[in-house]
């Protein structure tokens, strides 16, 4: 999911030229919510359990502690992969910098880079079955964004991406004709 903020500056405020030009953030789909993934554990644990608690009546007592380890591997897997999905990147432009920020429940990597050196790499897929890559080039580093992306949003991306560069190059003008 890609959403965008535009952000309008006014050339004749000082405090202004500082400001950002806009903002991109990049997050995963997310089918499923957190409240939503209780639910679901809930629901399978109690049937999970109902089960087997049948099974102890009858003897099969051994049918008790490898439900639970189940149980244990689904909760994990389930959370690992909500966690996944929670990945946010955040793209800041500003007229003499780009800002990423990357993290799941607050910024755990930031990068700030100068938009001058800054470039944006669009490598194609080599095959239609694989994806292209979207990557922010700074003297050298190189970082993926929206990998999680599907095409049609990779291509959303990189319209954006451009939009944004141009807005950026604009108010780079405004500031130096004030």
């Amino acid at each position: 999911m890609i959403r965008c903020e535009y952000f309008n500056a006014d050339p004749e405020d000082e405090i202004s030229v500082s400001k950002t030009v806009g903002q991109i953030i990049l997050q995963p789909n997310h089918s499923l919510s957190w409240r939503a993934l209780k639910y679901f554990l809930a629901l399978m644990m109690a049937l999970s359990f109902g089960i087997a608690l049948t099974f102890l009546f009858y003897g099969y007592w051994l049918v008790l502690p490898f439900t639970g380890l189940e149980m244990a591997v689904l909760s994990y897997c389930l959370w690992l992969c909500l966690r996944r999905s929670s990945l946010q990147e955040v793209i800041t432009f500003s007229a003499d910098e780009i800002r990423l920020e990357t993290g799941i429940e607050q910024p755990e990597k930031t990068e700030i880079w100068e938009r001058f050196f800054t470039k944006i790499h669009i490598n194609q897929a080599i095959h239609p079955w694989y994806r292209k890559s979207v990557a922010l080039v700074h003297r050298g580093d190189r970082f993926e964004i929206g990998s999680f992306l599907t095409t049609p949003e990779q291509d959303e991306l990189i319209e954006t991406l451009h939009d944004m560069v141009r807005r950026a190059d604009a108010a780079m003008v405004d500031r130096s004709r004030a």
